[in-house]
Order: structure tokens, then C-alpha cells, then sequence
């Protein structure tokens, strides 16, 4: 069966190595982000390194912006199997009685409604194929509470719930649905192991490996995902073990 992926906030870090690695094994991939040259970027490399890429812009958290992204993939690729729910974002940082309405709902937004509008569209057409597979992108923060970080811990927390039942309802028609909880990665969003700052040095300190992971070695169990038909519902920690601590909380 030919696989065409969407892979969404693939304009950078995580979903970008992903798309990459997508195309390599010969997937059509759509790249989707809110920011359109970051998408476009990542195309023109997948393009030139001889794969199959499509750019798309896509607030993912408004549902005709997710229609219309699933319609341009039929339109340009077929009917997408493989589904890669990674868009998100982080704060607000703050106290729960110091986020506002706004900086909740757009948290909520990004992070766990664009799980709902993509599986929402794509379940029954998976399943009138047979044949499905959605990655969805958690943190290790949703293992756990994190004083200051409530909406995101939330929406992480939440991303595992529906990962679960997603699972536990379309495993039937040959869906499988997993998660992967990133620790600490090299990207925009995550650590940066050249930086030199005091909470940078806490985390390799806490690390037993005492490294923090490229956005290609979360690409690498993404691919694992896709391509294991008998895992589904799991929950998948890449954290170089930072979670086995007891004191995690302080991080």
C-alpha cells in the first residue's frame, strides 16, 4: 500500500527530521505548519534530496484549515494512512490563577484540539482502507505535574488520553495510535546542548545520559511507530531516563 503522511508542525525540529525521514522511505509527505516559508523550506530539502513533499500551510487548530489541509493531500498525493499529530507549543508559564482565558485556549488549541480535528477527519478514511497509523506527539510532561506550566502539562496529559482510546477504539479496522514523550531535544522549543546556561547544565546534570536528544532520534521512533503494526496505545518516554528521578519536578 502506498503511504502518504501528514506530518504537522513540520517546519522545524521534530516534525521536520520526520518529514525527512518519511520521504526517504519513500512516503509522500505533507509538511504542515502555521508558518509557511519554515513548511516550504523543509519541502524544497525533501524535493532536492529526490523525495515526495508537499508544503502546507495550516493553523491546526481551526477545522477548515485542517479540512481543507487533508483535501490538498487527496488532491496532490490520495488519501492519507499515516498521520503524525506533532504541532505544539509551550507556555504560558505561569501560576493556573495567572493564565488567562486566551493564553489557555490557545495552548489547548495547538496542542490537543488539532489531535481531535485530524483524527476526527481521517479515522473513517483509514478505516475504509484498513490501514492507519497516528504518532502523537506528547512530552514527558505529561507524566507529571509541573508547577508553572499547567496548561501545557493539561494538554500533554491529554494527548495520552486520547492516544489511549484512540487506540482502543480503531484497533479493530487496523488503526494503531501511539504516543512519544520527548524529554529534553534540540530544537527551538526544547534544550539547546550548546547552550551554557544554569538550566541547560541542571538538565544534562539530571540526565543519566547526560545528553539531550536530536530531533532525528525522535524521527527515528516515529518511523519505529509507523512501521510496527502490533504496537498501539503505547507510551513511548525518550528522555535519555530524566524521568527515573524523583526529583524531576525541580527541573
Amino acid at each position: 500500500m502506498e503511504r502518504i503522511a501528514i506530518v504537522t508542525g513540520a517546519g522545524n525540529g521534530i516534525g521536520a527530521a520526520t518529514a525527512k525521514k518519511f520521504a526517504a522511505l519513500g512516503m509522500k509527505v505533507a509538511v504542515v505548519d502555521v508558518l509557511k516559508d519554515s513548511a516550504e523550506r523543509v519541502t524544497n530539502e525533501i524535493i532536492a534530496a529526490g523525495g515526495q513533499a508537499i508544503a502546507i500551510s495550516c493553523d491546526v487548530s481551526i477545522k477548515k484549515d485542517v479540512e481543507h489541509c487533508i483535501e490538498t493531500v487527496e488532491q496532490t498525493f490520495g488519501v492519507p494512512n499515516i498521520l503524525i499529530n506533532n504541532a505544539g507549543i509551550g507556555g504560558p508559564f505561569h501560576r493556573v490563577d495567572e493564565v488567562t482565558e486566551e493564553e489557555f485556549d490557545l495552548v489547548f488549541g495547538v496542542n490537543i484540539k488539532s489531535v481531535y480535528l485530524f483524527a476526527h477527519n481521517l479515522l473513517p478514511k483509514m478505516k475504509n482502507m484498513g490501514f492507519g497509523r497516528i504518532v502523537n506527539t506528547s512530552s514527558i510532561q505529561g507524566l507529571y505535574g509541573s508547577p508553572g506550566s499547567s496548561s501545557y502539562v493539561a494538554t500533554k496529559h491529554a494527548v495520552i488520553g486520547y492516544t489511549k482510546t484512540i487506540a482502543a477504539e480503531w484497533g479493530q479496522y487496523g488503526i494503531t495510535c501511539n504516543a512519544v514523550c520527548p524529554g529534553y531535544v534540540q530544537t527551538a522549543m526544547g534544550a539547546q546542548d550548546d547552550a551554557v546556561d544554569d538550566y541547560t547544565k541542571k538538565v544534562l546534570s539530571m540526565t543519566p545520559t547526560h545528553s539531550i536528544a536530536s530531533p532525528e532520534e525522535l524521527a527515528d521512533m516515529m518511523v519505529f511507530l509507523v512501521e510496527q503494526p502490533y504496537m498501539n496505545g503505547s507510551v513511548n518516554v525518550m528522555d535519555g531516563g530524566i524521568t527515573c528521578h524523583v526529583g524531576i519536578m525541580d527541573v
